[in-house]
């Protein structure tokens, strides 16, 4: 290839980087504020200041831009958790740390957060290519692995009781989630059911989380002197 070309092939590829980048800014802005269901194609379209059709040759339909968002919200989640991983604490502190980062990114990410939930409906899964949904998929399980890990170090250190780190790991998740599915429900079942603050009613699961964990005080000095 000559050199003319290959700057050509370079400036195309830059021009496709910068409209992708664009149309996804415009999809972010308009699922943030209006929704799935609201937000248009065409509207998106006029956000971005290119023709739909334009839009059309990068992403096949709007589930798959609605759950591209998603996978911009999962890898901004699995950064938030790579950097708790290894921090030298032992297994009950880091669980908490988890939490902590897991409340922290949906308190500044609240409309990433909605749009990981909604993602998951069968309805928009249908449309979005495979390759599309493995990597969130590999992004959720490496924060659940994260998560797993935490559980395992507890189990090593000789803080937590033996469990199935996996599966606990994904009970409390589920846990977690559901807790905050609930308060996104609106003020009215947050103020007449659920009446704690969000953030005490997830300390109130991890606390219960550790008390099903951890293995008794008194085990832990008999085992100390064995």
């Amino acid at each position: 290839m000559r050199e003319g070309q290959k700057k050509t092939v370079v400036r195309k590829q830059k021009e496709q980087a910068e409209r992708r980048k664009a149309i996804l800014a415009s999809a972010r802005e308009a699922f943030f504020d209006r929704g799935f269901m609201a937000a248009t194609m065409d509207g998106i379209a006029d956000g971005c200041d290119l023709a739909k059709g334009t839009i059309y040759l990068y992403f096949k339909s709007k589930e798959e831009l609605y759950v591209s968002i998603m996978a911009e919200g999962m890898g901004l989640l699995k950064k938030d958790f790579d950097r708790i991983r290894d921090l030298p604490l032992p297994g009950d502190v880091l669980l908490g740390e988890v939490l902590r980062a897991y409340y922290a990114f949906y308190e500044k990410n609240r409309k990433y957060f909605r749009i990981m939930f909604l993602s998951s409906h069968p309805d928009v899964r249908e449309r979005v290519p495979d390759e599309l949904l493995r990597e969130c998929m590999d992004s959720a399980r490496e924060c659940m692995q994260v998560l797993s890990d935490v559980i395992e170090k507890g189990m090593e250190g000789g803080l937590f009781r033996k469990v199935n780190p996996w599966a606990f790991a994904n009970i409390l998740w589920s846990t977690v989630n559901g807790i905050i599915m609930h308060y996104e429900q609106g003020p009215l079942y947050r103020d007449e059911i659920l009446i704690l603050p969000l953030r005490e009613m997830l300390l109130e699961a991890l606390d219960l989380a550790l008390n099903g964990l951890r293995v008794p005080s008194c085990e832990r000095r008999a085992a100390g002197a064995d």
